[in-house]
């Protein structure tokens, strides 16, 4: 039975909308969601200023008045299928505490979208400086959505403050957008002629798909029969580029006439490539794949509430492709152009919808241990574009009355096979990159090192540009 709804925080038009059936993207994250490896992710954000509690809460409670799917339970209807509830009397609470104190769950980093909401929020903080950490269920949003409800508490709270000179201007919110959230633009964009060679490309990308199977992220080699050792709640390993760096990579990519992000991925595939040779030498001649979130564009971007709003892209390539040359790179950047993106992006989606089709196959697909891909790359790009909000600005970061946002940062979920994966992000001038693990397949020493290896393949990259100025 759906619990009883309680629509106080809520307006009668946003009760008016629920219950609201599933995406194709949204039951595939809550198919794929397992308590060894669940859909969820964590986003840090770091302060100085000493936030006051009270004005926080109200303006975390108005922040998700503005955005509905993270105060709603995933149910079953007899006549629709999977639906969102709206469940206020379950919203998240704020668990408050001094710095060290644990952040955890005595349920593990599992959330079950049936009983609890998909968001749970953390603050540590004393002296000066806070941190704030929030656990986003992915069925309710991506990257984007979650950093958009940030924006609008970081909103909410400067707003609330008193003797601010500088106030934010939020940007509108509207849950009549939700009804459109799987309403991707490239639908209506793709002609008669275009939409043939379409649907043929797409049937070309899924052969490769499923004739291509990529090799697994090597082990470093855990003692046989040695369990993994229990890792700490939301644990992400993190390396920050200063800015002259940062600046060094983008003009690097600049110079090969191709964008960061081709570089990020030619990059990548290099480290895969040296990682597996150290772990597993001798090997054949392996397909290594790495997956890239799409953001697909509806509509109503600009007043959409957080929801999940992205696809996946697949770049796969066989070891010996891998190299440090220019063809290599050109290679990705043509593939990686933004019509290739989003016609993949929609190709997967409507694959998903297909296999909707065919009683079973959907969680057969999405329970599979298979390996879909080596590794994930999600690049955020400037996060601060996504916050929905214009806030004002202090010495080039983000300041909400008394808080200045020193640092902001998360990294995806890690499915089954797929051992370690990254994000990219840059705030306040300066790029990072972030890593999560399986602990069954890597040690925190190992994913180190295969941070430490990504991060000096991306100094390379930048500084051989350099010295050819």
């Amino acid at each position: 039975m759906a619990p009883r709804v309680d629509r106080r925080m809520f307006d009668s038009s946003t009760g008016s909308f629920f219950p609201l059936p599933l995406t194709a993207f949204e039951k595939y994250m809550l198919l794929d969601d397992r308590p060894g490896h669940p859909m969820v992710f964590p986003l840090r954000l770091r302060f100085s200023g000493e936030i006051s509690r009270p004005i926080f809460e109200s303006s975390f409670e108005e922040a998700l008045s503005r955005h509905p799917l993270l105060c709603s339970l995933a149910k079953r209807s007899p006549r629709r299928g999977p639906v969102w509830v709206l469940a206020e009397e379950l919203r998240p609470a704020i668990d408050w505490g001094p710095p060290g104190a644990v952040v955890g769950s005595p349920r593990g980093e599992k959330i079950n979208l049936d009983s609890e909401v998909g968001l749970r929020a953390w603050v540590r903080q004393e002296d000066g400086a806070a941190e704030v950490t929030f656990q986003f269920h992915h069925a309710c949003c991506d990257a984007g959505g979650a950093l958009r409800f940030v924006g609008h508490l970081l909103s909410a709270y400067g707003m609330r403050m008193p003797s601010v000179d500088q106030r934010p201007t939020p940007w509108p919110a509207d849950t009549a957008c939700l009804l459109g959230r799987g309403r991707f633009v490239a639908d209506a964009a793709i002609g008669k002629g275009s939409g043939t060679r379409a649907v043929w490309a797409g049937l070309r990308d899924a052969a490769r798909w499923v004739g291509r199977r990529p090799a697994t992220l090597c082990s470093n080699a855990l003692p046989a029969g040695n369990k993994a050792a229990a890792i700490p709640f939301l644990e992400t390993f993190r390396h920050v580029f200063e800015e002259s760096e940062t600046t060094k990579l983008l003009r690097a990519a600049a110079r090969q006439r191709a964008t960061v992000n081709d570089l990020l991925l030619r990059d990548m595939f290099l480290i895969l490539r040296r990682w597996n040779a150290e772990w597993a030498p001798g090997a054949a001649d392996r397909w290594l794949r790495v997956l890239t979130p799409v953001k697909m564009k509806t509509g109503d971007d600009d007043r959409m509430p957080a929801a999940n709003g992205v696809s996946y892209n697949f770049f796969t390539r066989r070891e010996s492709q891998c190299v440090d040359r220019p063809v290599f790179l050109q290679g990705i950047s043509r593939e990686n152009d933004p019509a290739t993106r989003h016609r993949r992006g929609m190709s997967f989606l409507r694959g998903f919808r297909l296999l909707e089709l065919i009683p079973g196959a959907v969680p057969l697909m999405a329970r599979t241990n298979r390996c879909f891909a080596t590794t994930v790359l999600s690049n955020l790009g400037d996060v601060g574009r996504y916050f929905g909000t214009i806030l004002p600005c202090r010495s080039g970061k983000i300041a909400a009355g008394n808080l200045v946002l020193e640092d902001v940062f998360g990294a995806p979920p890690v499915r089954p096979n797929t051992r370690a994966v990254f994000a990219v992000g840059t705030y306040g001038g300066r790029m990072w990159v972030s890593v999560r693990r399986d602990p069954r397949a890597l040690t925190a020493d190992g994913v180190r090192g295969l941070l430490e290896m990504y991060v000096n393949r991306l100094r390379k990259s930048a500084d051989l540009l350099a010295a050819a100025e």
